[in-house]
């Protein structure tokens, strides 16, 4: 093809390039279905890469459908829009994120008004984009496509860029909390002592030292029996929840649908538990989310304590706590860890403590220690206060335990799933990006006697 008929074609070209249709077509499915999140970005941290794209591509479908199937095409994208949201927000790979679907049912969605606003506010914006393109069919039909695909891709590109601070980062090189501590089998059988290994739910790296110290500071007491050497520090992450747990129990990135097909793996729990530890396992919410009671077996765990089981005893479980996941309140799961650990002394133990009530959505403290929302606030932004002060909480209840007499010699790691999945870029700014907090309480007395 010769120049020549290059540029004539071109010129043929521009003058529906520059046609008020198809700039309209660029603005009905290019920018209308995106401009809300566009006036939010400066406030809220959404990441969002193939919304822009879906939309588009749905509003191509719907002008060769019929006029009431918009209505219903238009909404179901807007709710992939958010699905997509969410599993950005929480760290979920794609293919766990599909299978977090079955869930849905373990969760009180309506417990929450923020997550009821949210869900509305998509949905209404997917009923107007339908509206919208309806109401514009005929001027819309045949418009050149190229700048609506020109609005799509800068809006992505916009938000993408805008977020990339604050969003999940392939990690350089895999590491745990405990392969930074040397913690590992042998480790353990030379030690001989328990371990408590305490998983925080959305614990992330504080970036200020004075915020950090909050939570450094709850474990004074335990230090002060003389035992205990404290160190702590940042990790690399990859993934959600059960991503952390394959991350620091099996000594890998993955999440638990890795550990879903096979009777046995070569983790932690079982390596441990072949060299005479008791390994137990407590969460307070279901065993059904993310199938737990399939695969933590699988991974080594000989006994395991959930909802389900742990409500059987309404003494010691008689409140309830958080809201969309609504389950056993954290401080009564530390207290029957307590007892599990003192009242069983002679066994070497490898106990797991999966946190729940710092869950965002999480329900706040009333009348907190950290005097969140007051001019007396420790620190300054709300939400930030009070998510430190559900992780008070935790460490209050771990330095319970390690400083009870009855204690046997007992190595104490605290460690956070995930970087904090918050909205709010105000609040997201308070952290360290792609990292997670640890801290290791090392028990310095002798450990037990082989018998």
């Amino acid at each position: 093809m010769s120049l020549q008929t290059i540029a004539a074609a071109a010129a043929r070209s521009l003058p529906s390039l520059a046609g008020a249709r198809t700039w309209h077509m660029a603005l009905v499915l290019g920018l209308a279905p995106n401009l809300a999140m566009l006036l939010v970005l400066p406030f809220y941290i959404a990441a969002r890469p193939l919304s822009p794209y879906l939309y588009l591509l749905t509003g191509l479908l719907a002008l060769r459908a019929p006029a009431a199937l918009t209505y219903l095409l238009f909404p179901v994208v807007a709710l992939i829009d958010l699905g997509l949201v969410v599993m950005v927000a929480f760290h979920l790979p794609l293919g766990a994120a599909i299978q977090s679907i079955r869930y849905m049912a373990s969760l009180d969605l309506t417990s929450s008004i923020f997550y009821l606003v949210v869900f509305g506010l998509f949905v209404a914006n997917g009923f107007a984009i339908a509206w919208l393109v309806n109401s514009n069919r005929q001027s819309l039909r045949g418009a050149t496509m190229l700048p609506a695909i020109l609005v799509a891709i800068t809006v992505a590109t916009v938000e993408g860029q805008i977020n990339r601070p604050f969003l999940k980062q392939a990690a350089p090189t895999f590491e745990s909390a405990l392969s930074i501590n040397g913690i590992d089998t042998a480790d353990l059988v030379t030690r001989g002592r328990n371990v408590l290994f305490v998983m925080v739910e959305g614990l992330g790296a504080l970036s200020d030292p004075a915020h950090a110290a909050i939570l450094t500071e709850r474990l004074q007491p335990a230090l002060d029996t003389g035992r205990y050497r404290l160190s702590s520090g940042h990790s690399n992450f990859s993934g959600s929840t059960t991503g952390a747990e394959s991350r620091e129990l099996c000594g890998q990135w993955g999440d638990h649908t890795d550990y879903l097909g096979q009777v046995s793996y070569d983790c932690l729990p079982s390596a441990i538990a072949k060299e005479g530890y008791h390994t137990v396992s407590y969460h307070g919410f279901s065993h059904k989310m993310f199938e737990r009671e399939k695969w933590y077996p699988r991974i080594g765990f000989r006994e395991s304590h959930f909802l389900e089981s742990l409500a059987v005893d309404s003494d010691r479980f008689s409140q309830r706590c958080g809201s969309v996941f609504m389950g056993l309140c954290d401080i009564d799961i530390g207290h029957a860890i307590r007892h599990r650990l003192t009242q069983k002394s002679s066994e070497r133990t490898f106990l797991y403590w999966l946190t729940l009530n710092s869950h965002i959505p999480y329900v706040p403290k009333q009348e907190g220690s950290l005097r969140c929302g007051s001019d007396a606030a420790e620190i300054a932004n709300r939400r930030v206060c009070e998510l430190t002060e559900l992780w008070v909480e935790v460490f209050d209840s771990v330095a319970t335990i390690a400083k009870d007499p009855a204690l046997p010699p007992t190595d104490i790691l605290i460690v956070g799933d995930h970087p904090t999945p918050l909205w709010e870029r105000e609040a997201a700014e308070h952290f360290t990006p792609h990292k997670i907090q640890w801290h290791l309480l090392r028990d310095d007395r002798d450990g037990p006697t082989e018998g």
